[in-house]
């Protein structure tokens, strides 16, 4: 079940400790679309290279599909390799492999391996694989969180192509997608690899992955008009977030912003099983049994996160008393989960245990 919180106090207090310079938009959730703390989160803003993270998804799509595959050889025509930003060496009229250019692509954001990737998927075409990206985009219900006009991110003074953008909020659910990619994953969150036959060594642009604890994904992006953005993926003590961060004036700043909310996050945040199914929730009095009480169990496991500052309460309601015999599975009750003041789970209570009605023989040794 996916329960959406709001925490109105929560994200004052964490807005605050921020410079309104330090960004437009910021978003910080788990992997369950809860969001906990947000800023501007529906303005579109310049994705940058943030636009990769669609790309890749688009190819490895199609590698699902056995349209393509990793070790097809790819040409790198002219308009590739002069597209200019961020780039790999390519020599004039080799071929890279598409698992090669996924991980320029991924790792190092390279603008001709992108570009490489959609002309050869869209058969050179640019326009068609950018018409799948906003597809894709569609059928994740993200038509109004996200437009694409290219498959690299640069601006439109680099490309002829209007700006590409997005909101925290698209950015947010594109990157739930992408966890939905563990080969994708894989790759985002190496810190350095090598392509071309370990020839050319690329270094991720993602510099928090060597700094901060838990990071292992996903995209940077920059340009003149965007600024410093970034979609991170991070994971403490078996909790999954994500932190969207877009508009930074600096890198550090961008990082920074990322490292500080990560660290107020799982400091305030933790994941508590609240229902437990091996232990006991009820007690009754068995009356005429041959035990004198049964234990009631809840239904099921039940587990979320919450603040360390909220109030946890379980209301139950049940007999205080029941006749024998009874049989294991009966319900003896009910339970309502309350948590921050808010109900987020109902349930059954169950007997543990059969309980049968004393004989004769059973009075007699309970007085003996």
């Amino acid at each position: 079940m996916r329960r959406k919180i709001g925490i109105f106090l929560s994200v004052i207090l964490f807005l605050t400790t921020f410079s309104n310079e330090d960004y437009t938009s910021l978003l910080v959730g788990d992997k369950d679309e809860n969001i906990y703390y947000s800023e501007n989160l529906h303005e579109k803003h310049p994705l940058a290279s943030v636009t990769k993270m669609m790309t890749v998804m688009v190819v490895y799509d199609h590698i699902r599909n056995k349209d393509i595959s990793l070790e097809d050889r790819v040409e790198i025509s002219p308009e590739a390799r002069s597209v200019g930003g961020s780039m790999i060496w390519i020599a004039q009229g080799s071929k890279l492999t598409v698992r090669d250019l996924l991980k320029a692509t991924a790792i190092y954001s390279a603008n001709n391996a992108a570009y490489a990737l959609a002309e050869y998927i869209g058969k050179g075409d640019v326009d068609f694989f950018v018409q799948l990206m906003n597809q894709k985009a569609e059928d994740l219900g993200l038509g109004d969180e996200v437009e694409f006009y290219t498959p690299m991110g640069l601006p439109p003074s680099m490309t002829g192509k209007p700006m590409d953008r997005g909101t925290a909020l698209g950015i947010y659910k594109l990157s739930l997608e992408a966890l939905k990619y563990p080969e994708y994953i894989t790759i985002a969150s190496l810190k350095e690899d090598f392509i071309q036959d370990g020839t050319q060594r690329i270094v991720n642009r993602n510099k928090l992955l060597s700094k901060e604890n838990g990071v292992f994904g996903i995209k940077t992006g920059h340009h003149s008009k965007a600024g410093y953005n970034i979609s991170i993926a991070a994971k403490r003590d078996e909790v999954t977030t994500i932190t969207i961060v877009f508009g930074s004036p600096k890198e550090e700043i961008r990082d920074k912003t990322v490292a500080d909310s990560l660290d107020k996050f799982y400091d305030e945040y933790h994941l508590e099983k609240l229902i437990d199914t091996s232990k006991p929730m009820i007690e009754i009095e068995v009356v005429h049994g041959k035990k004198d009480v049964v234990q009631g169990y809840p239904d099921e496991e039940f587990e979320q996160l919450i603040s360390k500052n909220w109030g946890v309460e379980t209301r139950k309601t049940y007999i205080k008393s029941i006749e024998a015999p009874v049989e294991k599975g009966r319900i003896l009750g009910s339970y309502q989960l309350i948590v921050n003041g808010k109900q987020v789970k109902e349930g059954k209570i169950y007997a543990a245990e059969s309980v049968g009605k004393e004989k004769f023989m059973d009075k007699f040794k309970k007085i003996f």
